[in-house]
């Protein structure tokens, strides 16, 4: 069986598409219960790659068409990849709810 072909980005096809990392962090918190953000601030920074590897960041990097090639996105969050943007999203998250500036 052969996967479906996947359809390019096109950000005017999916306007509501974060294309910068402020849009991004915002749509990741809109998105957490209070307890998802009470358990990531608590964190220790070096467990945010867990965060990334699992359900937080592969699901960034579904809805932001990361994998799809929202290079705006990417190049917004000075990553060349999927992984390594969802990572930066996911750290701004993270310094967010700890009250810091990102």
């Amino acid at each position: 069986m052969t996967n479906p072909p996947r359809t390019p980005f096109d950000p005017k096809r999916e306007p509501g598409c974060p294309l910068n990392l402020h849009d991004a962090v915002e749509r990741v918190l809109d998105g957490l219960s209070g307890q998802d953000l009470r358990i990531i601030a608590n964190l220790p920074e070096a467990n945010l790659e867990d965060l990334n590897r699992y359900d937080l960041g592969s699901s960034i990097r579904k809805n932001f068409a990361l994998w799809r090639g929202n290079r705006a996105l990417m190049a917004a969050c000075g990553a060349l990849n999927p992984e390594d943007t969802s990572m930066e999203i996911i750290r701004a998250v993270w310094e967010s709810v700890r009250g810091g500036k990102w």
